[in-house]
């Protein structure tokens, strides 16, 4: 599958900033910048365990989409682990069924508050096509906060976007929670 131009040239910017974080005065790309403070008990980790994650992806985001078999295989156990058994093919299409009668109202609401994620339905937020927030940089708090908080910031292509598969990201990395900034 092929994602649109500005999906592409995002995947591409978001490749260099997992590589090295943007200048402090560098312009966003996308519609602008959005906030997530990361609660978790080894913030280092959770982060550089949620990067090496990202990095993978997006390696494959410009390549042919590999099978779930093969993002197993691929993307870190720690990481696997802490996602719902895969659905059998009569639940997957019951919730397809039910997600495709929702609103876009309704969805962003049901994705935000669905905890119960597969590995595959992670993955499909995730495909290039489907992409609606990118990496752009992530910033560890002081002391006391340095170990057990950080900042995650992404740019998106839209003013609201569906959050749950970013947030889903950092809790299967270990985190106890993800809060928009636009929430505190």
């Amino acid at each position: 599958m092929q994602a649109n131009d500005e999906r592409l040239r995002q995947i591409l910017l978001e490749r260099e900033r997992l590589k090295t974080s943007p200048q402090t005065m560098a312009k966003a790309s996308g519609f602008g910048i959005a906030r997530f403070v990361v609660s978790c008990n080894d913030a280092s980790l959770v982060l550089a365990l949620a990067k090496e994650v990202m990095i993978v992806v997006n390696n494959y985001s410009t390549q042919e989409w590999p099978s779930l078999e093969n993002w197993i295989s691929m993307l870190p156990f720690q990481f696997v682990n802490n996602f719902s058994p895969e659905l059998t093919e009569a639940e997957r299409k019951t919730q397809i069924q039910n997600w495709e009668a929702l609103t876009y109202e309704e969805k962003l609401t049901e994705a935000s508050h669905d905890d119960q994620w597969t590995l595959s339905s992670w993955l499909s937020w995730l495909e290039p096509e489907e992409r609606e927030w990118f990496w752009w940089d992530a910033i560890l708090f002081d002391f006391p906060l340095n170990n057990s908080h950080f900042l995650i910031e992404v740019t998106t292509l839209d003013s609201t976007f569906m959050s749950g598969a970013l947030k889903k990201l950092f809790e299967a990395c270990g985190a106890s929670d993800v809060v928009s900034e636009d929430d505190l």
